[in-house]
């Protein structure tokens, strides 16, 4: 197979996917030598294992689909390797017989409670290598692990260690996974692309006392902002998530916004606040992944980076405006859910300097007319 050079951020990359693919009957015979099985249908599948990126948006993109998988192969039950946080997501997924939780960003990193003789131990006889980003990482892992049956995306080379290789077009990759699961199950399934939590009780009181301790009940609308990210490319502008809430409030000046983040954020979020005004709230670190996913369902609307919390927005099916990352491929980190709007400008692989130059260019007051708007709308619709 020929790696597609249009899913390459470089050159060099791309020679690198090729000359894995010039390997592969090198790469097959390894993997064939190591496992503890021969391939077969999917429909014979009986204990499979999930792994991909432990970052919340991504564990978020696979909640999708995985309903989708589990009613299409009923004989397989399926465990998913992924970190502390991707575990709070995954609790009470129906989907999943078991939640493997590690403690670092990778599913790769093995440290306690497992190990890859632990793991192997338990014969997994299929893996989904969820990953389009560095796929080879779960690929070799699978073949260490002796897992006859390896699925993943070889559109990006690596295809000698996959017994189903599938390729995809480029697409938001919420869309990929579920050409994965499609092309698994034999079936195409058209239903919204939503992230799925299930929430308990215990979240959604956590939730609520948090909500009710916050400042202006009477407020018209209330707003969640993100305004901090991890991503370590594309990085947002200070003065543009403040210009959007600044306008906001004056346009709707009974509305209250909720500055969202972590305990190690809560100095940064809170010299905005007092930028803003009085209306300008700061709730960091006192609710879990869970009860904040809970809290989101009690706002209206969401505005922020292209960071976690969007996609646990897009879940809570609220209207979301988020800041599409310009250092990665446009189409793979825009728009997936149909109450979310991309405020980025078109733009991709940017660096830094560009990326802040570019959105220079957005008008912050259309932005929150259309943030208000949808805000209201979300109200009228649930009051």
């Amino acid at each position: 197979m020929i790696p597609d050079s249009a899913q390459f951020r470089d050159r060099t990359h791309y020679l690198a996917a090729v000359a894995t693919e010039v390997a592969a009957p090198l790469l097959r015979s390894y993997a064939s030598a190591r496992a503890h099985g021969v391939a077969v249908p999917p429909l014979e599948w009986r204990r499979g294992l999930i792994m991909g990126s432990g970052h919340i948006g991504d564990v978020l993109y696979r909640t999708c689909s995985l309903e989708r998988l589990a009613r299409g192969l009923p004989s397989c039950k399926w465990s998913y390797l992924t970190t502390r946080d991707g575990g709070e997501i995954l609790q009470g997924n129906p989907a999943l017989t078991e939640v493997l939780a590690f403690n670092r960003e990778t599913a790769v990193d093995f440290v306690p409670p497992y190990s890859a003789r632990e793991l192997r131990a338990r014969e997994f006889d299929v893996v989904l290598c969820t990953d389009n980003i560095a796929h080879h990482r779960a690929l070799w892992l699978a073949a260490r692990l002796g897992i006859p049956n390896r699925v993943a995306f070889v559109q990006k080379g690596f295809s000698g260690l996959a017994t189903l290789p599938v390729v995809t077009a480029r697409a938001p990759w919420p869309e990929q996974i579920r050409t994965m699961v499609d092309a698994i199950t034999g079936t195409t399934d058209a239903t919204p692309l939503r992230p799925r939590m299930y929430l308990g009780p215990a979240d959604s009181n956590d939730a609520q006392l948090e909500w009710d301790n916050l400042p202006h009940p009477d407020a018209s609308l209330t707003l969640a902002a993100a305004i901090t990210t991890r991503q370590r490319l594309g990085t947002l502008p200070h003065s543009l998530l403040h210009g959007i809430l600044r306008c906001v409030l004056e346009q709707a000046p009974r509305a209250r916004v909720v500055l969202t983040g972590t305990s190690a954020d809560a100095a940064r979020l809170g010299a905005m606040a007092a930028a803003l005004g009085p209306r300008a709230l700061v709730s960091a670190g006192r609710l879990k992944l869970r009860s904040f996913s809970a809290f989101l369902t009690l706002c209206d609307a969401f505005v922020g980076a292209d960071s976690g919390p969007r996609h646990l927005a897009n879940a809570a099916g609220i209207p979301v405006f988020f800041v599409r990352n310009m250092g990665a491929p446009e189409i793979e980190t825009g728009r997936y859910c149909d109450t979310e709007f991309d405020i980025a400008p078109p733009g991709e692989y940017l660096p830094q300097p560009a990326v802040t130059h570019s959105l220079e260019s957005v008008d912050h007051r259309a932005v929150a007319n259309a943030i208000i708007a949808a805000a209201r709308a979300r109200r009228e619709r649930t009051v």
